[in-house]
């Protein structure tokens, strides 16, 4: 389908710094641009640059729960691809990342037959790797949404990082704008401490929005999270609790001697 066809993109964390050339081209030269970001410059900018640009807000709000308003975007994108035109979907941050819809969208295109894809862009964990100094592949990397690991009890490796996902809003399936978190965090504390001491500092971390602003990190005892003041953005970092067992079978098996791992 030659007059057809999805493309998704990512305006990254920081207001137009990581918004890429490449997404750029895509926002300006669509024919119709559908957009799904919480900073109104980027809004803004997106009507100047594509006179049919389109906000996704009114389905994002639309019903209580935000399964019913994913599903419901996730339709909209699809049924305006359908009307033979190309298309380009702009979301915040890493357009692949907490993005459902587009993800579902991309998919059902392609079944359908159509040219559908998704361009990378920054994440919030982008950001917190290069603020809090964090190299993921030193000792390996957990990363989960922090509801998502209570109610799956998913296991963790507590000589490893550690990146949980909207701690500030555990439990909260509906829209989470005044969602009392203060429960969710006792529970998220009572899980931690399977794997942690009360004493290990952890990390609050929100990614800077705009440039020359700094990013918010907060460092405090684990016991503190019922505390913490967190909103829908929030991530909180956990460091390891120190270097993991070798196994040294396993070491000679590689032909690896222990001394050249110091």
């Amino acid at each position: 389908m030659d007059n057809s066809s999805l493309v998704v993109v990512g305006s990254g964390i920081k207001f137009m710094s990581h918004l890429t050339t490449e997404a750029k081209a895509y926002i300006t030269q669509s024919d119709k641009v559908l957009y799904l970001v919480n900073e109104p410059a980027m809004k803004e900018w997106i009507q100047k640059n594509n006179k049919n640009a389109e906000s996704l807000d009114p389905i994002y709000t639309k019903y209580p729960l935000r399964i019913d308003c994913y599903r419901a975007i996730t339709d909209y994108i699809l049924d305006t691809l359908r009307q033979q035109q190309h298309v380009c979907v702009v979301l915040y941050g890493h357009p692949a990342v907490f993005a459902q819809p587009a993800l579902n969208a991309v998919r059902k295109a392609r079944e359908e037959g159509y040219y559908a894809k998704i361009l990378p862009g920054i994440s919030a964990e982008a950001c917190l790797f290069a603020d809090l100094l964090v190299d993921p592949g030193s000792i390996g990397c957990h990363s989960f949404e922090a509801t998502d690991l209570l109610i799956h009890r998913r296991q963790i490796n507590p000589h490893s990082h550690l990146i949980l996902w909207q701690v500030g809003i555990i439990g909260a399936l509906d829209h989470p704008y005044a969602h009392d978190n203060t429960n969710g965090a006792k529970v998220l504390l009572s899980y931690l401490n399977v794997f942690y001491s009360n004493e290990h500092k952890v990390t609050l971390y929100e990614a800077a929005q705009y440039p020359h602003f700094e990013p918010k990190i907060i460092e405090f005892c684990l016991k503190e999270l019922p505390d913490i003041t967190m909103t829908p953005i929030s991530t909180l970092y956990i460091p390891p609790t120190g270097n993991a067992t070798v196994d040294h079978a396993m070491l000679e098996a590689l032909g690896i001697n222990v001394r050249d791992l110091r």
